[in-house]
């Protein structure tokens, strides 16, 4: 008899929300997370009083979050309590000193964009009227409804017949669809940038991930207590229901007999049989070095090994002695659409970091968390994060010997851009380089995103929730359906519980 009915390989949110679902149904399940901390890229460690998110810094779409707690039968705030975050973001634009803020409000919004390119409010206000209404149909037939085969992909159609509308952005880029309803500049690289989230420059990233910009302006959230609060909120309610959680529990394979998953095999070489695994690990990883070669049908083994790993994201933590003079949880220290589109193909691909006139200008997202909840750090101190945009491989250098430089040319460029003499206020310093998040995280190449977000990585072809090669082998996380980022991976949880609850009840 097997030691449980389900056993999941990894502790993110999208293992335990499909873990919660499978123990609400009465299959004995159990989680077990490689490291000795809850939430794998959604989670926060401390460290001399300072308290740092590891990756993601907010919330958006929280309905996905109401969702699993309604399918538990749970209450969501008991476990996970949010606090809304207003302005959104403030964008600076580090080329040209461009720099404004975005409220939640779309109104609030067009208001803003209207005081330096007026014909572009009444485009973002027809582009919000637009696509707004379609959106809560959108997120309930595309992100809570397995897409494994074609077929799944013309049911999806026929329940929600709006969604033609939007199957134009399926077969197109991020940047396509910006650019069709927007003109300035400015204006498009405030909503192009979303791309990143799905780990892809506007112009390669899926067209679909244009409509996140007005997702924001549904509500973005942040948990009192940091990001952990997610996972650990989730955990809790599985406990609850009494399914198990081991820690310092690494997976190192997948027992297959008959092409049917039977159990995993840990580290340390203790054996645990079920029936049913779940894997919210990297896809590409799972079956390539957790499954093998002699498993899989040729043709499988072909389009795993083709799946492109998403881009990684240096991640830099910062304790400072002072408020620090932004206005916004969020502030996007980037540039223009070209430019973004441009470092992709002569910086990332090349393995190099992004230069003006010989000099590193280090782009991205910088989070204020302790600007919501003052509890992250010591009293009158506070905490910042940096989310990055570079490479994996880095030409002619190295991470481990980088690592220092990069936090020092990070700052610079916020200090030139965005917070003037930060570095005589930081007191404390770090950074989660890509070969540390793979190390720390188990992300190969430190892909936080999984398997990247093109045309050719969504939807039906995205590795499958339900595996079409290993019987009994499902799969969660951003590897697969609908994608990266908490609400992806959180809907992606969804889908795989209830496909192995149907599947075993």
């Amino acid at each position: 008899m097997p030691d449980y009915d389900v056993v999941v390989i990894g502790g993110g949110i999208g293992g335990l929300s499909t873990a919660a679902l499978c123990q609400k149904a009465g299959m004995k399940t159990l989680v077990l997370e490689q490291s000795d901390r809850i939430g794998g890229c959604c989670s926060t460690y401390e460290v001399n009083g300072f308290n740092f998110d590891v990756g993601a810094s907010v919330v958006e779409m929280p309905g996905a979050f109401e969702e699993l707690f309604r399918r538990l039968g749970m209450d969501r705030e008991k476990y996970i309590p949010f606090v809304e975050v207003d302005p959104i973001y403030d964008y600076c634009d580090i080329s040209r000193g461009v720099r404004f803020s975005y409220p939640t409000s779309v109104e609030g919004t067009a208001e803003v964009i209207a005081r330096f390119a007026p014909e572009e409010a009444k485009a973002f206000l027809d582009f919000a009227k637009k696509f707004t209404p379609i959106i809560a149909g959108l997120v309930d037939s595309f992100f809570y409804v397995p897409c494994m085969s074609f077929l799944d992909s013309i049911k999806l159609v026929i329940r929600y017949p709006q969604m033609i509308k939007v199957l134009p952005m399926f077969v197109t880029t991020h940047q396509k669809v910006v650019a069709k309803y927007f003109k300035n500049e400015d204006v498009q690289a405030s909503m192009a940038f979303q791309s990143f989230y799905g780990g892809m420059p506007p112009d390669l990233c899926a067209g679909l991930y244009a409509i996140i910009g007005l997702l924001e302006h549904e509500g973005i959230y942040y948990p009192p207590g940091g990001m952990i609060r997610i996972p650990a909120g989730i955990q809790q309610a599985f406990e609850d229901l009494g399914g198990e959680t081991r820690f310092d529990a690494r997976v190192v394979r997948v027992m297959v007999e008959d092409r049917a998953a039977k159990g995993v095999e840990l580290w340390d070489g203790t054996e645990i049989t079920s029936r049913n695994v779940v894997s919210s690990i990297n896809a590409k990883q799972l079956y390539m070095e957790m499954i093998g070669r002699e498993h899989i049908p040729w043709h499988v083994w072909r389009g795993i090994r083709s799946m492109e790993l998403s881009m990684p994201c240096p991640m830099i933590y910062l304790g400072v002695d002072y408020e620090p003079p932004l206005v916004a949880h969020h502030t996007l220290n980037l540039t223009s659409a070209q430019v973004m589109n441009d470092y992709w193909s002569d910086y990332y691909l090349k393995g190099k970091l992004y230069e003006v006139n010989g000099k590193p200008e280090i782009m991205g997202l910088i989070s204020w968390a302790s600007k919501i909840d003052p509890s992250l750090a010591p009293q009158g101190k506070h905490v910042l994060t940096h989310m990055g945009l570079a490479p994996y491989n880095l030409a002619g250098d190295d991470w481990d010997r980088l690592k220092e430089r990069y936090i020092d040319e990070a700052i610079a460029t916020i200090e030139r851009n965005i917070i003037p003499d930060l570095s005589k206020h930081v007191i404390y310093r770090d950074m989660a380089t890509p070969k540390d998040l793979e190390r720390m995280l188990l992300h190969p190449a430190g892909a936080v995103y999984g398997i990247q977000t093109d045309i050719s990585h969504m939807a039906v072809f995205r590795p499958a929730n339900r595996s079409k090669a290993i019987r009994n082998l499902y799969l969660a996380g951003a590897s697969t359906h609908p994608g990266g980022g908490i609400p992806g991976v959180l809907a992606g949880g969804i889908i795989t519980g209830g496909l192995v609850t149907k599947d075993n009840g």
